[in-house]
Parts: C-alpha cells; sequence; structure tokens
C-alpha cells in the first residue's frame, strides 16, 4: 500500500487504515453537503468526522497552502474517533431520542472540495479503501455558482450584494475551481474511474427541496445502516443549512453564467434531470 501512496505519508512503522472512513460526502460546495452532514450525524449509527471539512485530500498538492495543516495519513485519522465528552454526549442524545444506544456502524467524512480532486488523489483514496462509498452531490451550475458567490463575497465578509460589484462577481465565476466545480460528468469520471458504479451515490440539491425524506432513507440504505423514518431530525429534514439567502440569480449574471457554463448545464439536463 505504502508503494501506491505518492501525496499521502505514512511515517509510523505500522500502516493501520482501521479507522479510515467507510465513506466520504463530496459536494461541490452549495449543493447540500452541510445539510445532508447534519441530519447524518443524528443517526445512531452514523459517525461523522468534527470539524465537518477536514480538506485532507484537497490539499496533498499544495503544502504551500496557507490551510494546509498534514499530509500525515496518521494525522487524518486522529479524526476518527469520539473523544470521551463527544460519545457520551452521543449516547444521551441517542438514549434520549430514540431510546436505543449510540454506536457507529459506519465512519465518515464530509468535505465539498473532494468532489473536483485530482484522479490519481482519488487513487490514493482507492488504494487506502477500496470499497469506500461516495455520495456526490450535484445542482444546477447556475444556481450553485451563485449561491456559492453569495457565500464567498458577500455573507463571508459581512457585506450585501449590494456591495460587490459586478466584476468581482464575474471574477469570481471564471476561477478555475470554480469552472471545474461545474464539470460533473469530467470529476464524476475521475471518482468511476477509480471505485465502482455502486459504490457512488449521486444526491440532487433539488432532491433536498422537493424530497428530503426519501432522499435521507436512500443515503442511510445506500450506507448499510438503519433505514428508519425515525431518524429523521424533524427539525433538520425540512430546514436550509448553512443558507445564504434565498435571492434569485440577477438576470445580467444568469445571462453571464449561461455563456459561460453552457456545456455544463446542457450536461446537467440531460444526465441528472429526469425523463
Amino acid at each position: 500500500m505504502r508503494q501506491e501512496l505518492k501525496y499521502v505519508k505514512t511515517s509510523s512503522e505500522r500502516l493501520s487504515t482501521e479507522r479510515f472512513p467507510d465513506f466520504l460526502i463530496v459536494g461541490p460546495q452549495r449543493t447540500g453537503t452541510t445539510w445532508l452532514h447534519a441530519n447524518l450525524r443524528e443517526h445512531p449509527e452514523v459517525f461523522l468526522s468534527e470539524p465537518k471539512e477536514l480538506f485532507f485530500f484537497s490539499r496533498l498538492k499544495t503544502p504551500g497552502h496557507p490551510r494546509f495543516e498534514s499530509d500525515e495519513l496518521d494525522w487524518y485519522l486522529s479524526f476518527f474517533h469520539d473523544p470521551m465528552r463527544r460519545w457520551l454526549y452521543k449516547q444521551w442524545h441517542c438514549l434520549r431520542r430514540y431510546g436505543r444506544p449510540y454506536r457507529a456502524r459506519v465512519r465518515g467524512e464530509a468535505t465539498a472540495s473532494y468532489a473536483a480532486l485530482d484522479r490519481d488523489v482519488i487513487g490514493e483514496i482507492a488504494a487506502l479503501r477500496p470499497d469506500v462509498k461516495i455520495v456526490f452531490s450535484v445542482r444546477d451550475p447556475v444556481d450553485r455558482a451563485w449561491s456559492h458567490a453569495k457565500k464567498d463575497l458577500a455573507r463571508n465578509r459581512s457585506r450585501s450584494l449590494s456591495e460587490v460589484s459586478d466584476s468581482e462577481f464575474e471574477a469570481f465565476f471564471r476561477d478555475p475551481y470554480q469552472l471545474r466545480c461545474a464539470r460533473y460528468d469530467q470529476n464524476l469520471a475521475n471518482w468511476r474511474a477509480c471505485l465502482p458504479e455502486e459504490n457512488i451515490f449521486i444526491q440532487r440539491f433539488e432532491d433536498i427541496e422537493q424530497r428530503p425524506e426519501e432522499l435521507l432513507i436512500g443515503v442511510m440504505k445506500f450506507l448499510g445502516v438503519s433505514a428508519d423514518r425515525r431518524y429523521l431530525a424533524p427539525e433538520l429534514v425540512r430546514s436550509a443549512v448553512n443558507p445564504t439567502g434565498h435571492s434569485q440569480v440577477p438576470e445580467r449574471f444568469r445571462d453571464f453564467l449561461g455563456k459561460l457554463l453552457a456545456a455544463e448545464v446542457e450536461s446537467w439536463r440531460r444526465t441528472f434531470l429526469p425523463g
């Protein structure tokens, strides 16, 4: 296994992947990964790493990134066990809410940017856990780009939309990472090249809006945990998690994005819309 790893470092003498996650929730951003994380962490058979996004695999190739923390596998795996205080809280919560103890059957992580990983990095994930499952979230490319821009350019900087110039929005939309986020077919092809098709579940943002209960039950079945409606948290299932407001895409930006992402929008409609 060590010979297959170019970017992930394994300094420990004994290489153990016991705690490696059973599943990953990948985005790209603004496609519902935070909503899914918030709902699944309520399940008594699901462990999710905290904080939500570890960015481990998405920063392996950029060790100079200001938010790079480590490329050591042991560092990454240290997030996949419950500290005693959190374990006690989860036991209390599950006993109070469901009348049963917390007993994790699967471990998972949710980092949206993993959706756009290079194929060779995905290959290292597959080398570490060949049967890892992927929940891949998608959304209309234009709506996703607008939501991401609102979050990064306005909400995260404590500004109103009117304070963000058109040139700032357009530069954001043209950013290479933003363009890559819209290429669902290409990103999925990278994951499918390294993992079997049955290990990939497609989550549509539109299903979160229209049929969230059925979607969550489907994810539970895919992960192999008890798919019971009693494990749906009513205060979360139909609530917006990590919202940026409900403003529609202004027509000038819808036109701009429609042209910029024309191929991606056509691919989205052909591949992910019913009928």
